[in-house]
């Protein structure tokens, strides 16, 4: 009878998974990254410390697919349409400093071509493969870089995107050069290394096979009519396509890792990102469970007897932590006409992180002979420095000082949004506390400021610099929760500007000159009676704010720069309304001249955002 399986090292790394954001969140540490604790946490509790858990093959199978799965997302989150959108049409009047794919192969080549002078000065101290470590030195880590970027916000946002595209693009090129390399080292230039091109080939042949069916009525209607059953046909299709594209690249002998983001990327071009349930499923399925074991595993994996040799390994670790920050930042530069010198250093920062490629790259560099011992445990201690201080330094880099808003809007449900964007068209700034993941990221990808807390204390409200006459709508859908909300801000912060929906777990504070409550059906009853009476003022009210979103856009555009606004022809379902110059505001009219660094507010629907986003971006 064959042993069962030993279930317990699973568990240990489970609890580690649950425990650790929740331990975090409660001392409220927000600048160190989960995922860095995590990888710790596997150090500890790994063979080499307490022993708890050993490498087994179903936890490295885990680990594995927990990899792939960080990958694959990472490709699903990349906006496919705007890299396209990207390419020059006319390449004289191309904005390379705004073009997010310009911008990205700048930043990777440039950090390419810095490893060759770097590359040649560790040579003349180090017996060392030149060509290899210009090869190593600007690898990326994008199983860092994304989960911070994501549970920051950043990944729907312009910034975040050209980090994510840099990795993106610096994780798929080291992974072709890297194994053509080893190919023509082991073997000699044979034209099978160029195989892996066929990946590309596949990706083309199911973008289009997936346009076709997507235009077929019954697959259509099988599909959602299966999306929401047992069967959850969008995710196991959305897995069939990652396996798809694995098991092509293990047919072509590349990396797994190719397969998987490309797969991913596939799958975004179908699929809407902020409205679509697969990628709420996949985040949950992954980052619930598969991803934080290989985080765990990591630190359980990392061979500590690598650092025996570190006291020869000190000169040229000080030598690839230079290397390894100076071929990011230098290039990431380029940023600061965009988002300033302290934000574009913070990218640059966080992109040096070099846990994962880099140390499997010096494994394979040890395989053949191209690195020593004393070589690799230097680059596995840079790697691992590289990999707990750059997260420490973008979050105190990125950390903007709190803006001073002048509404506090607490809850999660659609009343939330609407509100903060009729506060947006009448020019007061406010900000949206929601304890869900999932509405927080609704928020800001409708342009609203948010931020997610899972719970509202003390240390909030002064981080927040709220003062107690500024306005709090407490607008949550348990009473419960808006009564104790209540409560605390009355009692525990003093504060003295409160607006609720009514409930009888209020009916205390009825005559409390510092709470208005609003009786949720009065005034449901009193929108009732204007659709009865004032059925067409009712109507166009309703479907203005139903449909028609506000958005603020930066004029970034040089071919439009210096035009007046009667020079355009703006979509008829939008309009400008606003424009914020030098922290001056101005109404917009057709003479207006629009500049370069211009922040205008606008208004219309879907379309029309489109267009003046085209338009201005």
């Amino acid at each position: 009878m064959e042993e069962s399986l030993n279930y317990t090292p699973l568990l240990i790394i489970l609890v580690i998974a649950w425990g650790v954001p929740m331990i975090l969140n409660w001392l409220e540490i927000t600048k160190i990254p989960s995922v860095i604790v995590e990888i710790i946490m596997g150090v500890m509790v790994g063979p080499y410390l307490l022993g708890w858990v050993h490498s087994e093959f179903y936890l490295e199978f885990l680990s594995d697919i927990g990899f792939l799965l960080l990958i694959f997302l990472s490709g699903l989150e990349t906006d496919i349409g705007k890299i396209i959108s990207s390419f020059p049409r006319k390449f004289r009047k191309v904005d390379f400093v705004s073009n997010s794919l310009m911008v990205s192969l700048f930043i990777y080549f440039g950090s390419l071509l810095l490893s060759v002078p770097l590359a040649y000065f560790i040579s003349f101290y180090y017996d060392i493969d030149i060509f290899f470590f210009v090869l190593i030195l600007p690898t990326v880590a994008l199983s860092i870089t994304v989960p911070i970027l994501k549970n920051d916000g950043e990944l729907i946002r312009k910034f975040g995107q050209i980090i994510l595209m840099v990795g993106a693009i610096a994780t798929i090129m080291s992974i072709i050069l890297v194994s053509i390399y080893s190919g023509v080292i082991q073997k000699g230039f044979r034209t099978e290394l160029l195989l892996f091109l066929i990946i590309f080939v596949v990706f083309f042949m199911a973008y289009f096979i997936g346009k076709q069916l997507v235009k077929i009525t019954l697959f259509k209607k099988i599909m959602f009519t299966l999306e929401h059953a047992a069967s959850q046909i969008k995710i196991r299709g959305s897995i069939a396509v990652l396996l798809f594209f694995i098991v092509i690249s293990g047919i072509i002998k590349t990396e797994a890792v190719l397969g998987a983001f490309v797969a991913g990327l596939l799958l975004s071009m179908f699929l809407p990102k902020e409205k679509s349930a697969v990628l709420f499923k996949l985040d949950g399925m992954s980052y619930g469970f598969f991803i934080p074991i290989f985080f765990i595993m990591v630190g359980v994996n990392l061979d500590l007897s690598a650092l025996s040799n570190f006291g020869q390994s000190i000169p040229l670790i000080g030598l690839l932590l230079v290397g390894f920050y100076s071929t990011q930042i230098i290039p990431s530069l380029i940023l600061i006409k965009l988002f300033g010198f302290k934000k574009s250093l913070s990218a640059g920062i966080l992109n040096t992180a070099r846990m994962g490629l880099c140390i499997a790259t010096a494994q394979i560099g040890l395989s053949l002979n191209l690195i020593d011992t004393a070589t690799n445990a230097a680059i596995v201690t840079s790697a691992i420095l590289t990999s707990l201080i750059s997260p420490l330094l973008y979050k105190y880099l990125n950390q903007e000082r709190m803006k001073k808003y002048k509404v506090f809007i607490i809850g999660d449900n659609k009343t939330v949004g609407i509100l903060s964007e009729r506060m947006k068209i009448h020019g007061i700034d406010s900000l949206i506390i929601t304890s869900s993941q999932k509405s927080n990221k609704l928020f800001l990808a409708r342009g609203l400021d948010s931020i997610h807390a899972e719970l509202f204390g003390s240390v909030l409200y002064k981080k927040l610099n709220i003062m107690p006459f500024d306005p709090v709508f407490v607008l949550t859908t348990n009473d419960s929760n808006n009564a104790d909300l209540i409560r605390r801000f009355k009692y525990d912060f003093n504060h003295s500007k409160l607006i609720t929906l009514g409930s009888h777990q209020l009916s205390g504070y009825g005559n409390d000159a510092e709470i208005s409550i609003i009786d949720k059906y009065e005034m449901i009853a009193n929108q009732m009676e204007s659709a009865l009476l004032r059925p067409n003022a009712h109507t166009a009210l309703a479907q203005n704010f139903g449909t028609y979103s506000v958005e603020e856009i930066k004029i970034t555009n040089k071919e439009n720069s210096g035009k007046r606004v009667r020079d355009f022809a703006f979509h008829p379902s939008g309009s400008l309304v606003l424009m914020r110059r030098n922290n001056e505001i101005y109404i917009i009219h057709g003479d207006t001249q629009l500049l370069l660094g211009d922040i205008i507010t606008v208004i219309g629907t879907d379309e029309a955002l489109n267009d003046f986003r085209a338009k201005f971006i």
